[in-house]
């Protein structure tokens, strides 16, 4: 093991150059989101075309996850995530100037957001994959914590700062804007050096690694049920996102100001959270009772949203659900880079974000149909007593309630 390991988090120089270029490719990526949403709205008036774009960004990202999983733990990480962002940069520039140009239009809008996304698909596991080795077990609760506050301060900052830039200098300015943060992203990795064993290669068939890499999860007597579990609650709380602007415009008689302020309140208690959880590792020490009393909570706590019948009781309901959200996030992600073996974390992640991530469409599109039936109070509701329900259901499993106490691993054979 490297020596960085034994560095806490906030005096190691690789983490902190690692985190911070991701933090400026983060808020670039915001930035260019909103705008690039904004201008398909502005332009078309279509909800489809927004759907579309969406699609289009996502859609890579899961069907490309087995095959980026194997060559996640077969390359350079480093040189991966360096080529990515540089990848992206070209992507958005390239971008910038066909606007300037005034040659935008949707269906390159929807192909630019392809290659975005499958570009993307690179950086993430990359990314992910290379922390636990460059802070070690032992830090990992705080590194997580710091990126998720992160994540936290720039769903506060984005909106509005997306808005004043758009409003004063434009769309194409945000668009360029990613672009820089892209570059300066991979200007950030050429100031690492990651720890040697990041770099081993371990050359086989693809058809093995990734056989290998299924084996491992499917036989494991924590992650397996752990996977199942995230699948579970992402089509259950899936519904939420199509359910919340019916509640607030059409229950509390509320505009668009009450729905970001909605949005605000509850990044501010993922901040809260995140703060809370990088001063204080030691909360997550039963990690997995942690998890799954904070789904319980998350559940309830989404019934309170759906029963709201005044602003503030909505407000207050969204803080508390973003810190529960929290909590679990961490637990579940510091889990995950605990006990998957560096040499498959590419596959586990890819595996665990793929399954996990396929069943949100899943959800938000069965939302539109049971929405107009039922409403949002009852869906929004429905969906909270399912995920409190699925949280005392992981009472019953053993190997995620006693973690870290009593892990038994069943690993694939290698």
């Amino acid at each position: 093991m490297s020596a960085t390991n034994d560095v806490p988090v906030l005096k190691n120089r690789t983490f902190l150059i690692l985190w911070g270029g991701q933090i400026v490719s983060m808020l670039g990526d915001a930035l260019f989101s909103l705008a690039l949403m904004w201008w398909v709205v502005s332009e078309t008036g279509s909800g489809v075309a927004v759907s579309f774009v969406a699609l289009a960004t996502s859609v890579p990202r899961l069907v490309l996850a087995p095959i980026v999983g194997v060559y996640v733990d077969r390359v350079d990480k480093r040189r991966m995530m360096l080529f990515a962002d540089t990848l992206l940069g070209v992507i958005t520039l390239g971008m910038t100037i066909l606007f300037w140009r005034g040659h935008f239009s949707l269906p390159l809008i929807i192909g630019a957001a392809a290659i975005l996304g499958a570009a993307s698909s690179l950086d993430g596991p990359a990314y992910e994959a290379t922390i636990p080795t460059v802070v070690g077990k032992s830090q990992l609760v705080r590194a997580n914590s710091l990126m998720q506050t992160a994540n936290s301060v720039i769903g506060l900052l984005a909106p509005a700062l997306s808005g004043v830039v758009i409003a004063f200098a434009g769309v194409g300015v945000a668009i360029l804007a990613n672009s820089i943060s892209f570059f300066i992203a991979a200007l950030s990795l050429l100031l690492i050096r990651l720890p040697v064993q990041l770099r081993v290669v371990k050359q086989r068939s693809f058809g093995r690694d990734l056989k290998e890499g299924a084996k491992f999860i499917l036989g494991h007597s924590l992650l397996f049920p752990m996977l199942l579990y995230a699948a579970l609650i992402n089509l259950c709380l899936a519904p939420i996102s199509v359910s919340m602007p019916l509640l607030v415009t059409g229950v509390l008689r509320g505009g668009p100001q009450l729905l970001g302020l909605f949005g605000s309140f509850q990044s501010g208690g993922v901040l809260v959270a995140s703060l809370l959880l990088s001063a204080k590792p030691a909360l997550l020490a039963a990690t997995g009772k942690v998890m799954i009393l904070s789904l319980i909570a998350l559940g309830l706590f989404t019934v309170v949203i759906a029963r709201a019948n005044t602003a503030p009781h909505l407000l207050l309901g969204g803080a508390a659900v973003g810190f529960v959200l929290v909590v679990a996030n961490v637990a579940s992600r510091t889990i995950w880079q605990r006990e998957v073996p560096e040499e498959l974390r590419g596959r586990a992640f890819t595996a665990r974000d793929a399954v996990s991530g396929a069943l949100r469409p899943m959800g938000q599109a069965m939302a539109g149909p049971l929405v107009d039936s039922v409403g949002p109070v009852w869906l929004i509701a429905g969906a909270g007593v399912l995920c409190a329900v699925g949280g005392l259901l992981g009472l019953g499993v053993r190997s995620i309630i006693a973690y870290p106490e009593k892990t038994k691993r069943v690993s694939a054979t290698m």
